[in-house]
């Protein structure tokens, strides 16, 4: 009994001792996985406040959030995504054609992301490249009126490269027009060809 007693105070002088402690340190008992859980939290709330700055055209604060979102497994892929968009938008070429070309080698089909990689091409000046996807493109949709006017326009940067794709240029152009009556870029496509078309029978004048 004596021991039992012993034992019994003891144990209460422990129970006694921890609570006091505790109390008098104001530290409370980590509950599981709460760390991690306001981890998570904190970067879900980096990637709510790059969206808010990438709606307000604040892409350059935008891209700050998204990169610390980033460093949450689960949002990586998502914040990459909205990261490589705020450096196209911002024309920071250099940056966003490793990320769409990353992307695109996960996403093999996906029509939007080529369609983005191909104007990063056009801009960086490869235009063999954008030509390339923009031909991938309009064999699977024929009939994207975006896709056609952009490959017009890729078609002839200058008049040599007019003459090199003439018959191929005319016959999207046709197709444009007639389908797509109303694009808002036939005008300035019609511009161009027009332009084109009066030096190449200038020229011919003076031959003759």
């Amino acid at each position: 009994m004596k021991k039992s007693s012993a034992l019994i105070t003891v144990f209460i002088f422990l129970i006694s001792s921890f609570s006091l402690e505790s109390c008098a340190s104001n530290k409370l008992i980590p509950i599981p996985g709460e760390e991690k859980a306001i981890l998570n939290n904190l970067y879900v709330e980096y990637s709510n406040i790059g969206d808010t700055y990438y709606n307000l055209e604040q892409y350059s604060n935008a891209i700050k959030y998204y990169e610390m979102a980033m460093k949450n497994r689960e949002l990586y892929w998502s914040s990459y995504y909205k990261l490589a968009k705020c450096y196209a938008l911002t024309s920071d070429w250099n940056n966003a054609l490793p990320m769409y070309e990353k992307m695109l080698k996960r996403d093999k089909d996906n029509s939007s992301l080529k369609a983005s990689l191909a104007y990063i091409y056009t801009m960086q000046g490869e235009i063999k490249e954008a030509e390339k996807i923009y031909k991938e493109l309009l064999d699977l949709e024929p009939e994207n009126a975006t896709y056609i006017e952009n490959y017009i326009a890729i078609l002839m940067p200058d008049e040599e490269s007019y003459k090199k794709n003439q018959e191929e240029i005319e016959s999207l152009f046709t197709k444009l027009k007639t389908d797509f009556p109303d694009n808002k870029n036939i005008e300035r496509l019609k511009y161009t060809i027009e332009k084109y078309t009066s030096k190449e029978e200038a020229s011919e004048e003076k031959t003759n």
